[in-house]
């Protein structure tokens, strides 16, 4: 008797069991954090391929904005040669036209260099500045994506000269979906708070493994560059 109401016991657990969902207690929602500088075309060239992201209900992005590295790391690029600039100029037009992505140098850059140079910032960065701020206060209304969507178009499409001006980026912020008075007057209230945002940004960037941007990371991995984006794709899949 005792036997059989044992056999009993194991045949409803294993009727329970064959009816739980076959993914029970595996990951279901994964997240992936996204290292964006606007100074960066390479950062541009995984705009779409980031956006796409978003179709995936098993995924979610966090967009972390951090500063260019002429503003965070200058010291590592007062000494880039003309040589170096030369082929940052082929390889970023070459890797567009790849892409099949619309691309020219932006007019003006985010950062303002000094005159012939582009690792050398000046001391005042209004321009950039200004740009990532708006983008953050994007971001804390959810809407940091549908940000870049817009305005890196704006700035890396090459259609567009004198991008920063604010009628300018009024146009593209409202084609967002997003109100621009209301995020510059959030901006004039939190300028500080944003900096320390894009400060700790670029150590968790650090702590993941890497300095560069685009940066993808996914359960502590970094993905590093637009060309490791089918990389990170393979192991959300696998």
């Amino acid at each position: 008797m005792h036997g059989r109401l044992a056999t009993l016991s194991v045949l409803r657990e294993a009727r329970c069991h064959q009816f739980l969902p076959p993914d029970s207690g595996r990951e279901t929602v994964k997240h992936v954090e996204v290292y964006w500088s606007h100074q960066s075309p390479y950062c541009y060239f995984s705009l779409d391929r980031i956006l796409s992201l978003r179709q995936r209900h098993d995924v979610t992005v966090s967009l972390r904005l951090v500063l260019p590295g002429v503003l965070r790391n200058a010291g590592k690029f007062t000494g880039a040669s003309e040589i170096e600039q030369r082929y940052f100029a082929l390889d970023s037009k070459r890797t567009a036209h790849y892409l099949g992505i619309p691309y020219g140098i932006p007019c003006p850059w985010p950062v303002e260099c000094e005159p012939g140079t582009l690792y050398r910032a000046e001391p005042d960065q209004p321009r950039v500045f200004g740009l990532y701020h708006l983008n953050q206060v994007a971001i804390e209304l959810g809407s940091g994506l549908d940000f870049l969507d817009v305005v890196a178009r704006l700035i890396w499409n090459g259609a567009t000269t004198n991008w920063h001006e604010e009628s300018t980026m009024c146009s593209a912020i409202e084609r967002a979906g997003l109100d621009y008075d209301l995020l510059s007057r959030r901006v004039g209230k939190a300028e500080q708070t944003y900096m320390r945002i894009y400060a700790e940004n670029a150590e968790t960037l650090h702590a993941s493994g890497h300095w560069g941007v685009p940066v993808f990371v996914y359960k502590g991995e970094p993905f590093y560059g637009q060309d490791r984006f089918d990389q990170l794709v393979w192991r959300l899949d696998h």
